[in-house]
């Protein structure tokens, strides 16, 4: 019985990368002459084949070769990347993801009100992440294109769930599902950094792990991480609520009420120098800020809802490989339920996936722990 629901259970992390990448499958090459359904049922079977054998044969593989194997296919994707970024030129794509930090930190260096600075898309589209993610960005900014991040976050990832896993053949598969998903190379064609967010999360999750940290021993440590984390997307807080909320309902009284509030806090400092900006003694903030992008489609009843099974995912699994499992499936709820109760309050003109109202990158917020969860089912024995 427990085998019949260990495959049941991969079986659904199957079906969730699947998902996610049959959806872009779908919105980009209905734009072409390819013939959707055919690349869809190859790609479906390409990928449930290729999961198939890889389960079976790379337990005989050596640990050497998956290694080298390993170090070789990321200085491909690297090159790959790399190429992306000097031949698909920014201005062409109709995606603000890289405008939105890029002209935030040109308008911030230029001694401007960021958050009232455009994207390149439209006059109406502004900066959505938070402070602390545009500074973690300087550094690509300086070196001259924020699509260098997708490097950068790729390298730390793939080396932290190795050291995570402590297994070449584990990390491996991650990487090549990775590699194999058109999710993700959307993300690299138009320099989108929603996925390096997830990538910047899931590392913290990982780490905290790999060190044996609680919110109990650990106490000022995680406020200041949590508080780091929840400085970047209001997103990023999903998948580490999910985490640590076990933990956190375990500490006593005074920590419970210390945490919230000591992140809160931590966000609000940082938060603060664009608070007190001003132009002609107004405090522009209150006109232009990016929760007015990141909470105006939301709904109070979705929410409470999400809420509420967001505290019953975080107190059902034991340990981390669950936790992997759980945190996928509840992030691929949560967006299909926002994306569902964004239908039903303004409707769709056309079609779902040419109605530029709805976001299908979000989705790809749940592919790192789907990632993950199918790499920890990969045997060392």
């Amino acid at each position: 019985m427990r085998k019949i629901f260990t495959a049941f259970r991969t079986q659904w992390q199957l079906i969730l990368y699947l998902f996610v990448n049959i959806l872009f499958i779908f919105k980009y090459l209905t734009r072409t002459e390819i013939s959707v359904p055919l690349i869809t049922v190859l790609y479906i079977s390409g990928i449930l084949g290729f999961v198939y054998l890889y389960f079976k044969w790379s337990p005989k593989v050596s640990e050497k070769l998956f290694k080298y194997s390993s170090f070789v296919l990321l200085s491909i994707t690297l090159i790959l990347i790399a190429v992306g970024l000097l031949y698909i030129d920014p201005y062409t794509v109709r995606v603000d993801r890289w405008s939105a930090v890029s002209f935030f930190l040109e308008g911030l260096f230029n001694g401007e009100y960021p958050y009232g600075i455009h994207t390149h898309v439209s006059e109406t589209n502004f900066p959505s992440p938070f402070p602390l993610w545009h500074v973690i960005n300087i550094p690509f900014y300086l070196l001259g294109d924020v699509g260098i991040g997708l490097i950068f976050f790729l390298i730390i990832t793939f080396v932290t769930v190795k050291i995570y896993f402590n297994s070449y053949r584990k990390a491996f598969f991650f990487l090549i599902l990775l590699i194999l998903s058109p999710a993700y190379w959307w993300e690299v064609a138009v320099r989108s950094d929603s996925l390096s967010n997830g990538f910047l999360v899931l590392t913290f999750i990982l780490w905290y792990t790999k060190k044996g940290y609680s919110v109990d021993k650990n106490f000022w440590l995680t406020i200041i991480l949590c508080g780091i984390i929840a400085s970047t997307r209001l997103s990023a807080v999903l998948p580490v609520a999910l985490f640590l909320f076990a933990q956190y309902i375990q500490t006593n009284w005074l920590k419970k009420i210390l945490f919230p509030l000591s992140i809160l806090a931590f966000v609000l400092a940082v938060f603060m120098p664009f608070v007190l900006w001003t132009i002609d003694g107004t405090y522009v903030f209150f006109t232009r800020n990016p929760f007015m992008s990141q909470t105006s489609v939301g709904n109070p009843v979705f929410l409470i809802i999400m809420i509420v099974a967001g505290i019953i995912f975080a107190l059902k699994w034991k340990n981390t490989d669950e936790y992997f499992e759980y945190a996928a499936s509840f992030m691929f709820i949560f967006m299909a339920g926002s994306q569902l109760s964004l239908i039903m309050t303004r409707g769709i003109s056309g079609s779902f996936f040419t109605d530029s109202t709805y976001d299908l990158s979000y989705f790809t917020l749940y592919l790192p722990y789907t990632l993950m969860a199918l790499a920890s089912k990969v045997s060392n024995k």
